[in-house]
């Protein structure tokens, strides 16, 4: 991965609207010292995939990073961080109290993700780090992610035939990144156990010299919440 491009193309792909001197104004990912080099970093974006949860202020530290709250099925996008041991903290928008505190550590020039999962009564964070091929014009880089927390194995099929991600998947699974040929697609859930079929969605749109994460998310069992068992399609990197 050319993190070099990667970092010059974000601002267009991905909405931050950043220039090499801006980044050193991200509140608790770098000090605002005029004239200090950019140091070390790793980029990290945040799902909320948790269906029951409110929306989310983001502490870093003790300083919260991002402006408008953190809404299910939303991301906070790839900003960059200090490498190494990193410390997150999750409350409610305008709360003092926390919901969840996670530590994690980040390596210099990696990508990762962050998805806050499972309900909010056990909300977790899981972090993976974020590795593709270059897409091409005529094909995307996509993978899956699991996050419906009462949904059990399933099988996902593309124009009802590929199976592009496996035989199965499990609850908070993440796959590797894979290719795809863009065009429209239909995209079918099914149960791993009986073969029912959960959710179809047609007209899905891959479009070449992108990276993609389609996530499986909220809830199966509508007794569960309101947030019903869906998909969504994001879009990590878009190759100029």
């Amino acid at each position: 991965m050319n993190i070099r491009k990667i970092k010059l193309n974000w601002v267009k792909a991905l909405g931050i609207i950043l220039s090499i001197s801006s980044l050193l104004l991200i509140t608790a990912c770098f000090d605002d010292d005029e004239g200090q080099p950019i140091p070390p970093s790793a980029f990290l974006s945040i799902y909320h995939a948790s269906p029951d949860a409110p929306s989310l202020d983001i502490y870093t530290e003790a300083a919260r990073i991002n402006s408008n709250p953190l809404e299910y099925s939303t991301s906070f996008p790839y900003s960059p961080f200090y490498i190494g041991d990193r410390k997150l903290k999750f409350n409610p928008h305008n709360a003092v109290n926390s919901i969840l505190e996670t530590e994690f550590t980040l390596a210099q020039d990696k990508v990762y993700s962050m998805f806050l999962v499972n309900k909010v009564a056990e909300i977790d964070a899981i972090k993976v780090e974020d590795i593709w091929e270059e897409p091409d014009s005529e094909n995307a880089q996509i993978r899956l992610a699991h996050l419906s927390p009462d949904t059990e194995d399933i099988i996902v099929q593309i124009n009802e035939e590929l199976l592009p991600f496996g035989e199965k998947n499990e609850y908070l699974e993440i796959t590797d990144f894979e290719s795809m040929e863009k065009g429209t697609i239909k995209v079918t859930l099914k149960s791993k156990a009986s073969g029912e079929t959960l959710l179809t969605v047609s007209e899905i749109e891959i479009r070449g010299n992108r990276v993609y994460t389609l996530v499986v998310r909220g809830f199966s069992n509508p007794a569960n919440g309101t947030n019903n068992l869906s998909l969504q399609l994001l879009t990590n990197y878009i190759r100029q």
